[in-house]
């Protein structure tokens, strides 16, 4: 993602369509972005966890970019260091702030250009990139987690979490207070990925 250095007569709206996706910001630059592709990091996971994420992989495929780097070698290692006894990647990664891939959003930045002319002297403020956490039928985890008695989950919003945090919230709050749930959490279960349950992508 970018955003770019404030500059006149560009569209207000917000929209996207397959090359880029733009918001005007308050400050009167724009922020950009791909608007079709995704960079996916190859690690040991991807091979654990490869066939229940298959049915998501047939459906974006298009969409996905793979790249095998250094971070196949840290998880690796990574992997092997988990013991109650030492210091894990939880505590030494506290925030996770991947290295922008510029290509891409320069790629969209110029699809924008071509698309509003207004918007061709635009200059580049700042680049940033972040991670998406992604269930294998792109749906979150929200409710308890049965071999961990006491112990809830709420992850895996494949990038919606700011839109459906609140509701998410709330549902969590009635699961965990033993209250009337404000919606059926029963899809958004955990075991769903373990009890047989097809993994159908919409």
């Amino acid at each position: 993602v970018l955003r770019t250095d404030p500059i006149a007569n560009g569209p207000e709206a917000a929209l996207w369509e397959s090359n880029f996706g733009l918001r005007k910001r308050l400050d009167g630059g724009y922020s950009v972005a791909n608007g079709s592709s995704s960079l996916v990091d190859i690690v040991p996971d991807s091979f654990r966890f490869c066939f229940q994420f298959l049915p998501n992989l047939q459906h974006e495929w298009k969409a996905l970019r793979f790249r095998l780097g250094s971070r196949f070698a840290a998880e690796w290692q990574e992997k092997s260091q988990l013991a109650p006894d030492k210091t894990t990647i939880f505590e030494r990664v506290r925030v996770l702030d991947p290295a922008p891939e510029t290509a891409l959003s320069e790629a969209a930045l110029a699809q924008v250009m071509a698309v509003f002319p207004a918007l061709r002297g635009a200059t580049i403020a700042q680049h940033w990139a972040g991670l998406i956490d992604v269930t294998p039928d792109v749906v979150p985890v929200i409710g308890p987690v049965p071999s961990l008695p006491g112990f809830y989950l709420a992850s895996g919003f494949s990038g919606h979490g700011f839109g459906i945090g609140p509701a998410a919230g709330r549902l969590m709050a009635d699961i965990i207070s033993g209250d009337t749930p404000i919606a059926d959490p029963k899809p958004l279960r955990f075991e769903r990925f373990s009890d047989g349950s097809p993994i159908i992508v919409n």
